[in-house]
C-alpha cells in the first residue's frame, strides 16, 4: 500500500510550487552572483521578551523554498531579493534560521528580515 501522507505532501507541495510561488533571487553571504528560485512569501508575527521584561510584537518575512532551488541549507547573512526588496537570512526568536516545512524535507521555511 503506497504511503498516503507522502503522497498528500508531494501533491500539496507540487500546487503550491505551481499556483503560489513568485520569482527572486538568492545570494549567499559574501557571494557576489545570485541564483534565480522560486519562493512562496509569508509574513510572521511573534512576541520576543527582552530582558527588560517588555514583550515587544515582531513581524518578519518567512520565504518556502523548495530544496531543488535552495539545496544547501541557509545561513545567517544570506539574502532573498524579490522585486526591489531585499530580504536578510536571519534567526527567528530562538529557532534557527530555517526549519523544515514538514516531514517530507520537500521545501525550507526561511525566516528572514527586511533590510
Amino acid at each position: 500500500m503506497a504511503d498516503l501522507l507522502a503522497t498528500g505532501l508531494a501533491w500539496m507541495h507540487g500546487r503550491r510550487a505551481l499556483h503560489m510561488v513568485s520569482p527572486a533571487s538568492y545570494r549567499r553571504a559574501g557571494a557576489e552572483s545570485t541564483t534565480a528560485i522560486e519562493a512562496t512569501q509569508t509574513q510572521v508575527r511573534y512576541q520576543r521578551l527582552p530582558p527588560d521584561g517588555a514583550p515587544v510584537d515582531v513581524r518578519a518575512c518567512d520565504f518556502l523554498v523548495g530544496t531543488a532551488w535552495v539545496s544547501e541549507a541557509p545561513q545567517p547573512g544570506d539574502r532573498i531579493e524579490v522585486e526591489d526588496r531585499v530580504f536578510e537570512v536571519t534567526p527567528l526568536g530562538d529557532e534557527p534560521c530555517w526549519r523544515w516545512t514538514d516531514s517530507s524535507h520537500l521545501t525550507r521555511r526561511i525566516h528572514t528580515r527586511e533590510v
